[in-house]
């Protein structure tokens, strides 16, 4: 029969403590003893040989030291780290191979990281900074979506679905959030390795279980999820739910993935451009799109930075440059140090006219959408529609490693034109206006309507410049 273990978990009362260190004590000292017993040959006995008397020895040394000295609790705990390196390297009942080392630094690395407790700093292996670098350029290999972590549940988040791209095509929507990729749960995973796990090869499989707000089940836990962990869901709880809402299996196909970086329409005469993300083909693509609007006969504009995650710091302000002529896009505050202030660049500036502007916003707007939101606000050069934007007020620097690696660390918080730290607060709209929920938002979509009729914020937007131009 195959061998088991049980685990019991016992609960002393004093008297059970005090008799169980008294038998500790007597069984040391009856140890210490013997020994020094068996050493003088007094016990009648023959003496210990061999590697017995050695261990022996050392275990007496060890249990009759005198205690370390303050000193040695003040060394440098990077030393302890590279001590046990080395012991791994040299003791380890395995080889360590160059394969191992690898591993075990970047597991390291990983670890120290994660301690911050800042999902933004975060390392990028060789192949994962590939990734990262060809994602900034609009392009990559996956299922076509942008993930988050959301700043109340600390879960892995999908904050946008690109049109006609897998994710869309097998179900997935914005705002679900995946809790487990391959059947591996993501509760403890980084944004980074989520990433990477989704991602693969053209026409390979991903299997995703999310969790979908479901306002049938009114905040209870999902009853079949619940029957998955083990758990009789008709049973009284009183924790905390491990799930909230209805869970979902997809199994999406990747492929190869254009980012859609702008999109652009016409409302009579109102010209609409929505940016996707903030990547090297953001400002020359969106200044086109402007530019084309005017030429059209545009008579004010809608720039739409909902459900935009962000992206590249530079490209944040070559956009905002787009509709101011001078003046602060936004201050860094590094560290110890003075802020920095980051300026319009006259040379990225529009040559067509200025036209009144809406900027659209919403909960999934962050970062580089935040700054250029926040920036056009505090110049008041545009009304601001939507909902409170993300709040990621944090700046992230990318430094390449020798083995090309990468970490990105937080270095900085960014303060918009009127020094207002928006950091988990977000950007506040000038005029508030709730989004449609995501059933109702696909079945609009899927209407055939025009979005300005189903569009409530686009609605709005459109209403607030026809004032502006009369």
């Amino acid at each position: 029969m195959a061998e088991s273990r049980s685990t019991t978990t016992r609960t002393f009362t004093r008297n059970h403590a005090f008799v169980l260190a008294a038998v500790l004590c007597y069984g040391v000292i009856t140890f210490v003893a013997g020994l020094q017993v068996g050493r003088n040959g007094t016990a009648g006995r023959p003496e210990p040989s061999g590697g017995s008397e050695v261990v022996g020895d050392a275990l007496l040394k060890a249990l009759t030291r005198p205690a370390a000295r303050q000193g040695a609790f003040d060394a440098d705990p990077l030393e302890a780290f590279m001590e046990v390196y080395e012991h791994l390297k040299s003791k380890y009942v395995e080889e360590i191979t160059e394969e191992d080392k690898k591993r075990l630094s970047y597991g390291a690395v990983k670890g120290m990281l994660r301690e911050l407790g800042d999902p933004y700093t975060r390392f990028m292996e060789p192949k994962d900074y590939g990734d990262f670098q060809v994602e900034t350029q609009g392009h990559f290999k996956g299922i076509g979506a942008m993930l988050g972590i959301d700043h109340d549940t600390h879960k892995v988040q999908v904050i946008r679905v690109f049109d006609g791209n897998p994710a869309a095509k097998a179900g997935l929507k914005a705002g679900d959030y995946i809790i487990s990729i391959n059947g591996e749960p993501t509760a403890d995973m980084s944004l980074d390795v989520a990433v990477q796990k989704i991602r693969g090869e053209a026409e390979t499989k991903v299997k995703l279980t999310i969790e979908r707000p479901d306002p049938e089940l009114k905040g209870k836990p999902d009853p079949e999820l619940l029957k998955k962990l083990g758990v009789n869901p008709d049973e009284p709880r009183t924790d905390p739910a491990p799930v909230m809402g209805k869970t979902i299996d997809l199994e999406i196909v990747r492929a190869d993935i254009n980012v859609p970086v702008v999109e652009q329409k016409r409302f009579d005469d109102i010209g609409y451009v929505a940016l996707g993300n903030f990547s090297e083909k953001s400002y020359p693509q969106l200044k086109a799109a402007i530019e084309e609007q005017t030429r059209k006969g545009a008579k004010a504009l809608v720039l739409d930075l909902r459900r935009n995650p962000g992206g590249m710091l530079e490209e944040a302000r070559n956009v905002t440059s787009l509709f101011l002529k001078s003046g602060t896009v936004v201050f860094i505050q590094e560290r110890q140090r003075a802020a920095e202030t980051l300026s319009v660049a006259p040379d990225y500036s529009l040559t067509t006219p200025q036209l009144p502007l809406v900027v659209l916003v919403d909960h999934f707007s962050a970062s580089a959408s935040e700054i250029v939101a926040g920036a056009l606000q505090d110049h008041h050069r545009a009304t601001v529609v939507g909902e409170t934007t993300y709040g990621k007020g944090l700046v992230q620097t990318v430094v390449p490693l020798s083995d090309r690696s990468a970490v990105a660390i937080t270095t900085a918080k960014y303060l918009t034109p009127d020094k207002r730290d928006i950091n988990k607060k977000g950007i506040e709209p000038d005029v508030v206006v709730k989004g449609l929920e995501d059933t109702a938002l696909v079945e609009a979509m899927t209407s055939g309507r025009p979005q300005s009729e189903w569009d409530p914020q686009l609605k709005k937007a459109i209403d607030i410049l026809h004032d502006k131009i009369k």
